[in-house]
């Protein structure tokens, strides 16, 4: 509903949720105002404040929810498998949600959606072999890894370079002077390879350095006992 007088409509927190993922989904973020939502509603935008202190609560528990929408993986499956079903969910995450993926990189820690996350990362890691303080700094670390490259990609989307600008981009490398720079006219052809394909490599690659790091710290247990 786009103008006119608003009509009585029962509001609670979920509802307004919704709606304002709709007017998200449908005109994106600068389409995210309190009086769009509201119309969106059918009701009075500040109605919304007996619910939301204002548009910045909104959008942290909008991100929330959709934090709290990443699937739990199956407990039944190795560590390593349960690390990249997370680590891929939360790429999905950013990629379904582009215009809010700025909003998303910066929500407080301290929410219940990303709390839950917390704890299933921590779970498998603890899974992995890892001590409490060992897995605290894995957790950061693979949560910059998947934030860095949910918003690289939701930036991508937004771009929408189109088919032809990574062929043009490589063209542009392999005609560099030879040279001056061998490397990159070497690589130019594999250049700017898929997102995905990328993505999957750094998991695979940080799976690989807590497996060494839970070696490591086994082999250090097992020698103070000796």
């Amino acid at each position: 509903m786009d103008g006119g007088e608003a009509r009585s409509v029962r509001l609670d927190r979920d509802v307004i949720l919704r709606a304002a993922q709709r007017v998200l989904d449908e005109d994106g973020l600068s389409a995210f105002t309190l009086r769009r939502i509201g119309s969106e509603l059918g009701a009075d935008p500040t109605a919304i404040y007996r619910h939301f202190r204002d548009k910045d609560e909104l959008a942290i528990a909008l991100a929330d929810r959709a934090f709290s929408s990443v699937a739990a993986p199956d407990l039944s499956l190795p560590w390593q498998e349960r690390l990249r079903f997370l680590l891929r969910g939360a790429l999905e995450l950013y990629r379904a949600n582009p215009e809010f993926a700025a909003q998303l990189s910066r929500q407080p820690d301290d929410t219940p959606g990303l709390q839950r996350i917390a704890e299933m990362v921590l779970g498998t890691l603890a899974d992995a072999g890892l001590g409490p303080r060992e897995r605290a700094v894995v957790y950061q670390l693979v949560t910059n890894y998947a934030v860095g490259s949910g918003l690289f990609i939701s930036q991508l989307a937004l771009d929408n370079g189109g088919p032809e600008e990574i062929p043009a981009a490589r063209r542009a490398y392999a005609a560099l002077p030879a040279a001056e720079y061998p490397r990159c006219v070497e690589s130019a052809p594999y250049l700017f390879p898929d997102q995905d394909d990328i993505y999957d490599l750094g998991v695979d690659m940080l799976i690989d350095a807590i497996e060494k790091l839970a070696r490591t710290r086994d082999e250090a247990t097992i020698k103070g006992r000796t």
